[in-house]
Order: structure tokens, then sequence, then C-alpha cells
């Protein structure tokens, strides 16, 4: 991590200021690459890894800052000067990685930006894995589908459908997930275009 410092990429958020201007300062001297925003944009640049933001002008200004905290694309760091239920909701609302209070004091920034960067860092590598863990489930659960209806509709043991979804696949050049997902919508293609049939009883 600190072999990394040098090559973080930090948006500063926050008006002209003297404490701004402090932290930019302090930023360059620690050798992170610092540029500034403000207002603060609809979209982070993509190339961004850590966002520092003072929030009272961004609450005070009522100003809309459209930041996805379910998936942050990048570690946020929230300035504050003064604490009050609006700006503690906020941080909470921004789950910001850690927060620095004013007047600005330079020691901790370092230690605050690294175990952020690396607090992230676990975080996203956990919502990949769950992400994979997610869409292998939903592909068993496509092929255990997708089974069911070749054994209905064709008569099969488990095993045979299973052996015919694999050579359907092979014939097709797709995966076996892709061929069961086929196989489900077709059924449901089938199903909304048989006619509703209505038995009149005499």
């Amino acid at each position: 991590m600190i072999k990394d410092l040098r090559t973080l990429r930090v948006l500063l958020l926050q008006p002209k200021s003297s404490e701004g201007e402090e932290l930019w300062q302090h930023l360059i001297r620690i050798g992170c690459q610092v540029q500034t925003s403000w207002p603060p944009p609809s979209v982070i640049p993509h190339n961004i890894d850590v966002v520092f933001a003072f929030l009272r002008p961004i609450i005070e200004g009522d100003i809309v800052w459209n930041w996805n905290a379910d998936d942050p694309p990048a570690v946020l760091i929230a300035i504050v000067d003064y604490e009050n239920p609006i700006i503690v909701e906020k941080v909470l609302r921004l789950r910001a990685q850690a927060v620095i209070g004013l007047p600005l004091r330079t020691f901790g920034i370092l230690a605050n930006i690294l175990l952020s960067v690396n607090n992230h860092r676990r975080e996203e590598r956990l919502r990949a894995r769950v992400e994979r863990l997610t869409a292998k489930l939903k592909a068993h659960r496509d092929i255990d589908k997708a089974k069911g209806i070749l054994m209905i509709t064709n008569k099969m043991t488990e095993q045979v459908a299973y052996a015919t979804l694999r050579e359907q696949a092979m014939n097709k050049r797709t995966t076996i997930e892709a061929m069961a997902l086929a196989i489900i919508n077709a059924s449901d293609l089938l199903k909304l275009q048989m006619p509703q049939t209505t038995d009149f009883a005499s």
C-alpha cells in the first residue's frame, strides 16, 4: 500500500477555501496525484481512487450529488467541520469510509487514506465473489429447470436430460448454462402462445 501511494489519484471536492488549499498541499506532499472539482461532478471519473468531499457546502448549498453508496466508484473520505444530526445522517447515507474533522490536522490523513483504500479493495473483492456465487447458483437453478422441462416433455430420465443439454450446447458451441436458459425461454414462450381453452360443462 505504501508503494502504491504515489499512484493514487485523488479528487478533492470543495469550493475555494483555505482548508481545501491546505488539504490539497498536504496530499501533494505525501505523493498523491490530486485534482479538484466544484461543484461535485455528476459522474466520478473512472480513474479516481479516492474522493475527499467537504460536506457542509454540499448540504448548505442543497447540492444534488449522485453518489452510489451501494457500489461506490472510489473511496469516500468525508470532511466535516461540525457534527449535527444532518451531517451525521449524510455521512451514514453516503457510507463514507472515513471522516476527517476541521480545523484540519494533517496527522492521520495518510493513515485514513491507506486504511480506507485497503478496506475498499477488500469490499470490492467480496462483492465480486458474491456476484460470482450468485451467478453460479442461478446457473445451477437454470440447468435443473431445463432438465425438468426436457424430462417432462420428452419423458427422459434426469441423466439423459443432462446429456441432451450438454450435447446441444456442444453442437451450438455455447455453454450448458446458455443452452439451459434458451430451453427455459422457449418453454415460457410456448406457454404464452398456447390458446386458452374454456371447459363448458353441460
